[in-house]
Order: structure tokens, then C-alpha cells, then sequence
């Protein structure tokens, strides 16, 4: 037996018994991310205290929080930040009991124009909660959230595995060429090439499904490791701890840091020895301030005391990895158009578990019944098509660069992306509907 012979047993088997456990799992993730695909939608967004013009000038982060320590007194200041999807929302967090801690924490938000506080709570589907639950960690708490993102780490290599399969298989066929009168080779053409059209993004959501579903560790892993060496960099400069709650510096800070990175903007403000600063310094988070620039994250460590900077850090690989990965899994960075294009791609991932199963049932009967033709029917005749890997290179290519482009790059082409990507669902799609009348 070959070298290529024995990989491509392995391939094939690994294939078959993992998808089997990945097809049960990926079904509900499937059903249940097509729908938090809309979240926003559906929610809407947190009503506003009070109208604010485009003019009106934000209010001061030092008297917002000042004025949330008396509302408050006693909780420590854990961090202020600006919200993810609206721009003049600033998020609070309080560690009730002075606790450092974030899980517990007191999570408040405030309109940044008018200091005006907003219900957090306003707009929130019970049910889009549950969904959440569901495709985050199938209510199994921090322990299935590590599962799910296992699950996403096999789904990535049953992807992968496919790929090499469907090479093996395509060697006498062409692209979307499909046996259309026994079920089960039809249901087996039928998953190959699906696969092969949503493949890149199938490995995309695999790997940012992995990242997110470990992210808690991950984080952990900062905590003992960089924010660590931060601490323990930091632990002996004005030990008396008199800043922790001194919100009146927090203008300067924010000073200090964009003078620090003068191209970038605050994102994210870590209050003074708290679980994820050390002691007697911010830990302030700047991104970019293009739609170029805004994935760039770095680290700038700001004196409390003083108001002035202590250096600049770049966040470790796995950190940047796994902010990434939200943004990437659910599409929500080229807009409502791109959000129904991964629905798309999501739709057609959610055929390849049935398919498999299907096939899996059918397994024991023969693969070709007495008598009956294996008659095919083709997409193409070009020779483009028949050429094994032409098609699903092109396909890979296309789908890799646009989904990554749109996130590195933002903006209009972000949302001119997911015209482009069109092209492998089209083509998907020109597949199953040939395939469908074939069969009828």
C-alpha cells in the first residue's frame, strides 16, 4: 500500500466518523447562527435618554465617570468603553464590593453626548438570549463553550479532509457533474460539491468558532503570562493605591494615549489594578482610526498618578486572534447585505450534514442497483470544468480574499464584497438546481 494510498484511508475514514460526531453538533449551530445573524436586527437598538445632534460635543469621560462613582459609592471602577455598534454609547463596568473581577460586575451604559444612563436591557429578545446560549455553549456554562469550540476545530479538519477526498473522486469527473439516478451517489455528489462551495468559509468559521470557543482560556493565558509581566513591571510604582478610584485623570489618560498613537483612537480603558490592569495604571486599548486601521490593536500603559505614559505593547498573537474571530464567524462588518450573503453560505453548510447522514444511512445498501443506469449530468462541458481543481481553486481564492479583504480593508468594500461573493453561492446553487432537475 502507497504513502498516498494509506493518507488517503485516513483522510477518508477520519472523514466519515468525525463528520458523523460534527454533522449531529453543526446541524443546531447552523439553524441557531442563521438567526443571530440578525440579532441587531431584531433587537433594534438601545433607546436614547434624549436626542443628540450631530454637534453636540461628547461630555467629558472624567465627569461621566465621577458622577457614576457618587451614583455608586463604593464599587470600583473597572473599565469604560465605548460600545461595539454604537458609536455614542459609552459602557461602564463596577466591581460591586470593590471586587477587581469582571464576571459579576455591574454593567451600566450611558449616553456619551448627554450622560444620560440607558437601559441596557431595552430592545433584548429572551428569545435571541436563548439562541445564544444555545450556539455559544449548548447551556453547558464556560465548560461548553470549550466544547463548541472543539466542535469548530473538527469541523475545520473534516473540511479540510473533504477537500483532499473530493481531489481523489474528481480525477475521472467534472466540476458539478452529478449521477443522477441512484440516491445515494446523488446524495453523494450532491455533499462534494457544496463542500467545495463553501469550503473557505467553512474553514473560516471552524477557526474563528475554535478561537472563540476557547477565548475565556486564552484570556486566562494573557492574565498569567503578559498582563503578568505588566504587573509585576508596574507592582512597585506608587504603591499606596490612592488612584484606584480617581476618575478625574481619566481625560488626561485618554490624552496621553492618543498622543502615544496618534493615528489611532481609545477603544477600550482598563481601569487602574483590576483583572486586567496593574496596579496604579491604565491599560488603555487603541485601535486605528480608518476602516483600514480600526482591526489594529495595541496596548498603551498610562500612570495614574501622573496622567503621563508608560510604554506602548503590542497584544500577543492569540489576543489579536481572538477579536478578530467574532467579526469574521458572524459577517457583521459589511452590513446588512453582507449578513444575508453568510446567511447564504450558512444555508448551504447546513446541507452537508444531512447529506452526510443520508449517505451514512444508505451505506449498508448497494451503491448501485442492478440494472440501473449511472447516468450524470453535467454543468459544463468546458474544459475549465473539467480540469479537477480549477473550479474549487478559483472558488477557494475568491471566497478567502474577499471575506478577509472586507475585514482588514472595512468601508465600501466591505460591503461591495458580498456582491462578490455571490459568485461561489451562484455557482453552488447552479449546481443543486441542475442536480434537482437531473433527478426529477
Amino acid at each position: 500500500m502507497t504513502l498516498k494510498t494509506k493518507a488517503f484511508r485516513f483522510f477518508y475514514k477520519a472523514h466519515i466518523y468525525l463528520g458523523l460526531f460534527v454533522a449531529v453538533h453543526f446541524i443546531f449551530l447552523s439553524i441557531s447562527g442563521s438567526i443571530l445573524l440578525f440579532k441587531e436586527e431584531v433587537e433594534g437598538s438601545v433607546q436614547e435618554a434624549s436626542a443628540v445632534t450631530a454637534e453636540q460635543a461628547a461630555m467629558s469621560y472624567s465627569t461621566l465617570l465621577s458622577d457614576v462613582l457618587k451614583k455608586f459609592p463604593g464599587e470600583r471602577p473597572l473599565a469604560v468603553f465605548k460600545d461595539d455598534e454604537h458609536e455614542n454609547i459609552l459602557n461602564v463596568r463596577l466591581g460591586m464590593n470593590d471586587s477587581k473581577m469582571f464576571r459579576g460586575a455591574r454593567k451600566l451604559m450611558f449616553d456619551s453626548h448627554t450622560g444620560a444612563e440607558l437601559n441596557a436591557e431595552a430592545g433584548k429578545s429572551s428569545f435571541m438570549d436563548w439562541m445564544l446560549k444555545l450556539h455559544r455553549e449548548f447551556f453547558l456554562g464556560s465548560y461548553g463553550k470549550i466544547y463548541v469550540g472543539l466542535i469548530g476545530l473538527l469541523y475545520f479538519f473534516v473540511m479540510l479532509s473533504g477537500f483532499f477526498i473530493y481531489g481523489n473522486f474528481a480525477k475521472k469527473v467534472a466540476f458539478g457533474e452529478v449521477r443522477i439516478k441512484s440516491p445515494r451517489h446523488w446524495f453523494s455528489d450532491m455533499h462534494r460539491y457544496i463542500g467545495i462551495g463553501v469550503f473557505a468559509w467553512g474553514l473560516i468559521i471552524g477557526a474563528t468558532g475554535f478561537f472563540l470557543g476557547i477565548s475565556s482560556t486564552l484570556i486566562k493565558v494573557y492574565q498569567y503570562q503578559e498582563l503578568k509581566e505588566i504587573t509585576q513591571q508596574y507592582k512597585d510604582v506608587h504603591g499606596d493605591n490612592d488612584h484606584v478610584h480617581n476618575a478625574s485623570v481619566l481625560d488626561q489618560v485618554i490624552k496621553t494615549s492618543e498622543q502615544a498613537l496618534p493615528n489611532a483612537k481609545v477603544d477600550y480603558i482598563a481601569m487602574p489594578d483590576t483583572q486586567f490592569s496593574p496596579p496604579n495604571h491604565f491599560l488603555v486599548v487603541m485601535v486605528g482610526n480608518t476602516p483600514q486601521t480600526e482591526r489594529m490593536t495595541q496596548l498603551v500603559v498610562v500612570d495614574a498618578a501622573t496622567g503621563t505614559q508608560g510604554e506602548v505593547r503590542e497584544l500577543p498573537w492569540y489576543m489579536k486572534i481572538t477579536l478578530a474571530s467574532e467579526p469574521l464567524h458572524f459577517g457583521n462588518y459589511g452590513g446588512l447585505f453582507l449578513k444575508i450573503v453568510w446567511l447564504g453560505f450558512s444555508l448551504f453548510s447546513l446541507l452537508l450534514p444531512i447529506f452526510g447522514l443520508v449517505i451514512w444511512y444508505k451505506r449498508k445498501k448497494a451503491t448501485q442497483a442492478k440494472g440501473v443506469s449511472m447516468e450524470t449530468r453535467k454543468l459544463s462541458e468546458s474544459a475549465l470544468f473539467k480540469n479537477r481543481f480549477a473550479i474549487p481553486l478559483v472558488l477557494f481564492v475568491v471566497t478567502a480574499v474577499m471575506i478577509i479583504g472586507a475585514f482588514i480593508l472595512g468601508g465600501t468594500f466591505a460591503m461591495a464584497s458580498g456582491y462578490v461573493l455571490l459568485v461561489p453561492l451562484i455557482l453552488t446553487g447552479a449546481v443543486v438546481l441542475r442536480g434537482k432537475r437531473g433527478n426529477s
